[in-house]
C-alpha cells in the first residue's frame, strides 16, 4: 500500500467519467483511466497528468476488466475508489418485428453487457483489490444509471432495464458490505447530459431539460465524500433528489425484506 487514495474510473476518457476523473484529481486522487477508446484514453492521460494512469479495457469481458483491474493495483498500490460510469445505448431498434415469412433473430444484447453485467463484474473486482489493499479505510463505489434507471423509458426498454438493474444490485449489497467489508455502494441517475451520448438526443430535447454537469458532480461529491451507502441520487435538471424504495405495502413485505438484511 503506497501514497494518496487511488480511484478507478470507467469510461473515464470522455463525458461524465472524464469530469469525474477531474474531480478525483482536483481532491488528491490518483487516477486510472479504464476505457476501450485507446486513442482518446491516451490523450486524457497526456492532458490530465502523471496522476493519471491509462488502461484499455472491454469491460463487457471479465477477462479485460479483472487485467484493467490487476494493471491499476499494480500502478498505484492500493485501490480506495471505484467509478462504475461507463455505458452505452441500444444497439438496435427494440421494437422492431421480424416478417412471418423470417425466423426470429436473438436480439443484441451488448447493452446489458455494458451497462449491467459489467458493474457486476467490477463490484467482485473491487471487494478483492480493497481486501488487498488492507488500508483499513472505508473504501467506494459510485456507479452511473440513469432516470431511465427509475422510470419506465418507453424508448429504449433495454437501456432501462440495465439501468434498473445497476440500482437494484447496489441498493440490496449496499447494507452487508458496509457493515462486512467497508465498502460503500451509490448510484448517481442523470438526466439528460450534453455529452456524446447525449448530443444523440438534442433534437428531440430542448437545452434547458438537460441536467448541468455541475449538478451531477454536486451528487459524485457527496458519495465520495459522506459516510452513506445504499443511495439513489437522481440529477433531474438543476436539482439533486436522493430516492429512496418504494414504501412497504404492509408489515408483512417489509419483515420479509428487512429480516434478510442480517442473513
Amino acid at each position: 500500500m503506497t501514497g494518496s487514495k487511488v480511484a478507478i474510473v470507467t469510461g473515464g476518457a470522455a463525458g461524465i467519467g472524464l469530469q469525474m476523473s477531474k474531480r478525483l484529481l482536483s481532491k488528491g486522487y490518483r487516477v486510472v483511466l479504464a476505457d476501450i477508446d485507446s486513442a482518446r484514453g491516451t490523450e486524457s492521460q497526456k492532458q490530465l497528468g502523471d496522476q493519471t494512469h491509462f488502461v484499455h479495457c472491454n469491460l463487457a469481458d471479465w477477462d479485460s476488466q479483472a487485467a484493467m483491474f490487476k494493471k491499476a493495483y499494480q500502478w498505484a498500490g492500493r485501490l480506495d475508489v471505484f467509478i462504475a460510469n461507463a455505458g452505452i445505448d441500444e444497439k438496435e431498434p427494440f421494437y422492431d418485428t421480424p416478417s412471418v415469412d423470417d425466423e426470429p433473430r436473438k436480439p443484441n444484447m451488448a447493452i446489458m453487457d455494458v451497462d449491467l453485467s459489467a458493474v457486476i463484474y467490477g463490484l467482485r473486482l473491487f471487494r478483492y483489490y480493497v481486501r488487498k489493499s488492507g488500508t483499513g479505510e472505508v473504501a467506494k463505489m459510485i456507479a452511473t444509471s440513469s432516470i431511465a434507471g427509475l422510470y419506465s423509458f418507453h424508448v429504449a426498454p433495454m437501456y432501462a432495464a440495465a439501468k434498473h438493474g445497476v440500482i437494484g444490485i447496489l441498493r440490496a449489497a449496499a447494507f452487508r458490505l458496509r457493515k462486512k467489508e467497508s465498502i460503500t455502494l451509490n448510484v448517481i441517475c442523470p438526466g439528460p447530459v450534453l455529452t456524446e451520448l447525449g448530443n444523440q438526443i438534442r433534437e428531440f430535447v430542448p437545452d434547458e431539460s438537460f441536467t448541468p454537469m455541475s449538478v451531477i458532480l454536486a451528487a459524485f461529491d457527496k458519495f465520495l465524500d459522506e459516510d452513506i451507502t445504499g443511495k439513489v441520487a437522481e440529477c433531474s435538471n438543476k436539482e439533486v433528489h436522493i430516492r429512496e424504495p418504494v414504501d412497504y405495502p404492509n408489515e408483512n413485505t417489509k419483515w420479509l425484506i428487512e429480516s434478510m438484511k442480517g442473513l
